[in-house]
């Protein structure tokens, strides 16, 4: 045996414990307390095997260890879809009219009962009240709460959601309309421009969804025109509303030219308060939930990380980690499962990696030879009043087989009435690291 699992062995005869280090953390992610649990746990002594069905499999070593996950069909480029940021993170902001409006951000208290709950099972926007003309432009919620009739300045701008060029963009809501009656009339009214700046100008584009095209957005009355409507067709339930825009071509509109636009667009999207053409006083109130602005991906839907092991003994055989929500190796991208921070391991502190790349790195290790696996149903003596849990370690110490290390829980069914449990675990190897090549593919 190699150093490390001979001070392992050395450590579980003279102790018989193994202890893991736990930081706990409130709902707001603050730091709490650390708690040290000893999780191991001895057979025949601790946990009896029961059944006469254990059994003992030798998996044959891998070549590389490959971590899949499914890259979304759009990315957000204001990822606050559920209303969470505070009004601290003024980039992923809404603006929303709070100006006398009963307009609000609201999350429903344990046992409250409104007539729905939010899809998004967190934070949703609820509005009180209506317009009764379609001339009236008062905003619900959009990326900016500036005026129509007001032109916008470069850091107004700058401070909009910038979007490619060339590439699509989706805008998507799903909303609730609280109703009396069935009969009530009601439609929004949304607008969605591009904006940029060019040496001191400031440029608006709008999108015409009747028409398809991209216009110059003029002035009329003092306030943009209203071309983009939405209708709620059934009241008291939820529906979604989707617009895919198509990708905005520098010079397509005559106020601009290919010369004047050259990287930077900036989407601004506003959707008007409800507009109640039946009998308001019918009207309660109306809900938005799920608020998206995304791109089209450019890239084949699914990422691999794999690992490849460099050792020569070893020709073949993969294993698969697939349909990863998510990742950290794909965290400069705008993928919703992104995981941001940097990570080490504790054997090589000064060396950040991805960790996809980790948990792939530990498969290889382990799997750098012929590994142990057992299978078998165990009665649980332990005398804390706890369950056997996938965080336990389980030592094999038969008097004819002593294993040198701890087994880690793969998989586990159990019957808490019985006190019986079906546990599937293998031999770890934490020896040094197998010296592998580590990339990401895409198909």
């Amino acid at each position: 045996m190699g150093d490390i699992r001979n001070a392992q062995l050395d450590l579980l005869t003279n102790t018989g414990q193994e202890f893991i280090k736990f930081k706990r953390y409130d709902k707001d992610g603050v730091y709490k307390e650390t708690l040290v649990e000893n999780v191991l746990l001895t057979a025949p002594d601790v946990i009896i095997p029961i059944n006469n069905d254990m059994t003992v499999e030798y998996l044959p070593p891998i070549k590389k260890a490959e971590y899949s996950t499914k890259i979304d069909a759009f990315e957000d480029v204001h990822p606050n879809s559920h209303f969470m940021y505070s009004d601290g993170n003024e980039s992923y902001k809404w603006a929303i009219n709070e100006v006398g409006s009963g307009v609000n951000f609201v999350s429903p208290s344990s046992g409250s009962n409104p007539k729905t709950f939010p899809l998004s099972k967190n934070v949703y926007l609820d509005c009180t009240s209506s317009v009764a003309s379609r001339t009236t432009s008062i905003i619900l919620i959009g990326t900016s709460n500036q005026p129509s009739s007001q032109p916008f300045n470069q850091s107004d701008i700058e401070a909009l959601p910038q979007v490619n060029q060339k590439m699509p963009v989706k805008i998507e809501f799903e909303y609730f309309a609280d109703t009396d009656s069935d009969d009530v009339e009601i439609e929004f009214r949304f607008e969605l421009t591009y904006r940029f700046f060019y040496s001191g100008t400031g440029y608006d584009v709008e999108y015409n969804a009747q028409s398809n095209e991209f216009v110059e957005n003029t002035y009329v009355n003092n306030s943009f025109p209203e071309r983009n409507y939405t209708s709620v067709q059934t009241n008291n339930q939820w529906q979604k509303f989707t617009i895919n825009v198509p990708p905005y071509k520098a010079g397509e509109v005559d106020a601009t030219t290919i010369g004047q636009y050259t990287e930077k667009l900036y989407v601004d999207f506003r959707l008007g308060q409800p507009i109640v053409t039946g009998t308001t006083a019918d009207f309660n109130r109306i809900y938005i939930d799920n608020l998206k602005i995304s791109e089209a991906v450019q890239t084949r839907p699914t990422a691999i990380m794999e690992n490849k092991s460099r050792t020569t003994n070893v020709v073949s055989n993969v294993y698969e980690s697939k349909d990863n929500i998510f990742s950290n190796a794909l965290k400069n991208s705008k993928h919703d499962g992104r995981i941001l921070g940097d990570f080490v391991t504790r054997i090589n502190p000064n060396t950040v990696k991805p960790i996809d790349q980790l948990v792939t790195q530990e498969m290889i290790n382990d799997y750098r030879a012929y590994v142990k696996r057992f299978e078998g149903t165990f009665f649980n003596t332990n005398s804390e009043p706890i369950p056997i849990s996938l965080h336990n370690k389980l030592w094999m110490n038969f008097r004819t087989n002593q294993e040198p290390v701890s087994s880690i829980l793969d998989s586990m069914t159990y019957s808490l009435k019985k006190n019986e449990y079906k546990v599937v675990c293998h031999i770890p190897n934490q020896d040094d690291d197998v010296d592998t090549d580590f990339q990401i593919k895409y198909e």
